[in-house]
């Protein structure tokens, strides 16, 4: 796994070997961070990046409460890393790991690459929080065929980092469908888990983000979880929270109406321009913004350019 060893400002993030990213962004693989993963203090490490010495990340001698915040990310919002930093302000946990998950087959308008999510996942972290805020990003799932269960992705960070204590951040409206959750297996990467639902609410401590309205009897509570709000409120603070969805982004991404209108197609060279996604302007983050529009993601070029001119 590959984590951010270093505070970046610029777009080079690596992936599977630092190459995909590299491509993404012109840049030589020479220049490419070095990331480990592991709930750790820093040690300088060789590399360089952007004329700045990068760090490698060490196991730190006490034990570190992770909370691992999965999700699609497709793409990052600003409720996103609300989310993330409130989680941190609760004091519930000394690190957030933002894990985007890989290719899900029950998600089939999952189109965006593993690539550009965790790319745009690091340029959010990066250009939203300083550099002593616990809030990372997580590449666990890059290399895998599709996404993780849930429980098989618990189980393989805490066998991999024995010195952490791992918990799952997740919406509390999720909960009562928990033990309905599967674990199919994948072969090469992962057996199955049969009766993956139970084990996860049994085994996992969940860390609760309450949304507007919704309730929570204690019947339907995990043994063991805590909640975001309450721990906010106890400290003397009141969790902010933010409506917002990628969904809503992708959709705010459009052409304007005249290409529409005439139905100006392709081949008269039209391409995605930031005029787009000025609709999604101040719900991403600007680095975030900016590779959108530089890729031409969510463009749904596909409505805009398939219109037949009138006439």
């Amino acid at each position: 796994m590959w984590m951010r060893a270093s505070r970046l400002r610029s777009a080079a993030v690596p992936l599977l070997g630092g190459t995909a990213a590299a491509a993404l962004y012109g840049l030589h693989s020479s220049t490419q961070a070095c990331f480990v993963g592991s709930p750790a203090s820093c040690e300088k490490d060789d590399g360089q990046l952007m004329g700045r010495s990068t760090e490698r990340l060490i196991p730190a001698a006490s034990r570190k409460r992770i909370a691992i915040y999965g999700g699609s990310f497709n793409p990052i919002t600003n409720a996103h890393l609300n989310v993330a930093a409130e989680i941190m302000h609760s004091k519930l946990a000394d690190e957030v790991w933002i894990t985007p998950c890989g290719r899900r087959p029950d998600k089939p308008g999952l189109k965006t690459s593993m690539v550009h999510r965790l790319v745009m996942c690091h340029l959010a972290v990066d250009t939203t929080f300083g550099s002593r805020f616990g809030v990372k990003v997580c590449d666990e799932e890059a290399d895998k065929p599709q996404a993780m269960p849930s429980i098989v992705l618990m189980r393989t960070l805490a066998q991999k980092y024995p010195e952490a204590d791992f918990m799952f951040a997740c919406g509390a409206d999720q909960i009562v469908r928990v033990k309905e959750w599967t674990a199919p297996g994948e072969p090469g990467f992962w057996d199955e888990v049969p009766d993956a639902g139970q084990e996860f609410f049994n085994e996992t401590h969940f860390l609760l983000i309450e949304r507007p309205g919704s309730e929570l009897a204690d019947s339907t509570l995990p043994p063991r979880c805590s909640l975001v709000s309450a721990a906010l409120k106890a400290r003397g603070s009141t969790m902010i929270e933010t409506q917002l969805s990628s969904t809503e982004v992708r959709n705010r991404v459009r052409p304007p109406d005249d290409i529409v209108r005439h139905g100006l197609r392709k081949e008269v060279g039209f391409t995605p321009s930031k005029a787009w996604y000025d609709e999604a302007e101040g719900l991403v983050p600007p680095s975030v913004l900016g590779h959108i529009v530089r890729y031409g993601l969510y463009a749904r070029e596909d409505d805009a350019f398939s219109a037949v001119r009138p006439g």
